[in-house]
């Protein structure tokens, strides 16, 4: 079972890198036309749909801030949270 929480523990660590170099890189001028930032951008955006369906984008003036990042970095902190104590529990049962 302690192979088990180590890989979801990687799992769960990879696709925060993912995250947040998806989140730099959406800000970024001109980036999405490399292969690598598209693949970036096609693994976030299922997550982030999610929250960009109930969340607007934040007017400021003439620019607008996507607020669905920070919403989706905190929840996948908590859930992160969540599965590595229960995981830390099922481990030392």
């Amino acid at each position: 079972m302690d192979g088990l929480a180590d890989a979801v523990q990687w799992m769960f660590a990879i696709y925060f890198i993912v995250l947040m170099t998806g989140a730099v890189i959406q800000m970024l001028p001109n980036v999405e036309q490399h292969a690598v930032s598209r693949f970036i951008s096609a693994c976030c955006e299922p997550y982030l749909w999610v929250f960009r369906r109930h969340l607007p984008r934040l007017r400021l003036g003439r620019t607008a801030v996507d607020v669905s990042w920070l919403a989706a970095v905190v929840v996948f902190l908590i859930v992160e949270a969540g599965v590595d104590t229960t995981l830390t529990q099922l481990t030392a049962s």
